[in-house]
């Protein structure tokens, strides 16, 4: 019988998740009688050391079940090195959930979604995206990846204390929101270019491009509303030439889907994109920021994860 491996980020959920696993989780996990093992994460990167151990070239097949939020998902999709043998599970536990929200897991009683994952009640085949700048490794995300204004606010939202004021009042998904009012005015806006599948476009006064694998980002916002993490391209969201009054009015939309009624916002489509600036912008994957680039290439790897949920 296949071995199921959990591993468990304690901290997810502000330290809920924890107890989540203990009450809910684990005497459902013993009562199916599956053989399993639980790992714990404790620092970041963590996940990523643990899923390379067990999914090294030539060994058996094995199914790894994430317990946390987006961040550990991606060190998680980050760490596999053979996909051909592996089953991911999700149970998320996280505060954004932008990955569960897209694949329509949003709100799942933990248990039944354990239950789903050991009968293999939904499977399907994943695609991810790749983000390589010049001088870096390449970093893959499962939810999204974008450069400049959006990173600006998922770098602040990292190290803020309002986003654990907020959770503590059940209003984190508010976090991104209050945060981008703040670094909006401070962004020095530029020109873009951008290059989608071979076509060459510019863009003036330019916020952000967006590549998602699914529709929403920041804890709801979605940017993309007819990503799909199953057709082997990337949607990409571009908002460009706003006066940065406008951008309380706009983000409001994004929440809903219908922000690209906007002249400036741009929804794209295609397996493999470059983005060129004049200035460094930080660039995120899955909400993890690294240092800014002015020079970015995207691209998806089709139906790679083989996902059961």
């Amino acid at each position: 019988m296949m071995k199921y491996y959990f591993i468990l980020n304690p901290n997810a959920r502000t330290g809920k998740g924890q107890k989540i696993w203990k009450d809910k989780l684990l005497p459902a996990l013993r009562a199916s009688r599956r053989p399993w093992k639980v790992f714990y994460t404790h620092f970041p990167g963590h996940c990523t050391q643990i899923v390379e151990q067990l999914t090294r070239p030539g060994g058996s097949p094995v199914t790894i079940v994430i317990l946390g939020g987006d961040g550990t998902l991606n060190e998680a999709v980050n760490g596999i090195k053979d996909f051909s043998r592996v089953s991911l599970g999700y149970i998320p536990l996280g505060s954004s959930n932008d990955f569960s929200r897209g694949m329509e897991q949003k709100g799942a009683d933990p248990a039944q979604t354990l239950h789903n994952i050991l009968r293999k009640k939904h499977e399907v085949w994943l695609d991810y995206g790749v983000v390589k700048a010049p001088g870096t490794k390449e970093q893959r995300f499962i939810v999204s990846s974008g450069i400049g204004f959006d990173a600006y606010v998922t770098d602040d939202a990292l190290h803020s204390p309002i986003k654990n004021v907020l959770n503590a009042f059940h209003l984190g998904k508010l976090t991104y929101a209050v945060i981008s009012l703040k670094q909006l005015f401070r962004i020095r806006l530029q020109k873009a270019s951008i290059i989608v599948d071979g076509k060459t476009m510019d863009f003036k006064r330019f916020y952000f491009a967006s590549s998602h694998n699914l529709p929403y980002e920041g804890g709801g916002f979605k940017f993309t509303p007819k990503a799909s993490p199953c057709d082997g391209k990337l949607d990409i969201c571009v908002i460009y030439n706003f006066f940065k009054g406008i951008i309380p009015v706009l983000l409001p939309t994004a929440f809903l889907g219908i922000h690209p009624i906007f002249h400036g916002v741009k929804i794209l489509r295609g397996k493999d994109i470059h983005v060129s600036l004049e200035r460094p912008y930080p660039v995120h994957t899955d909400g993890e920021t690294y240092r800014p680039q002015t020079d970015i290439h995207i691209w998806c790897e089709a139906g790679k994860i083989h996902f059961i949920y």
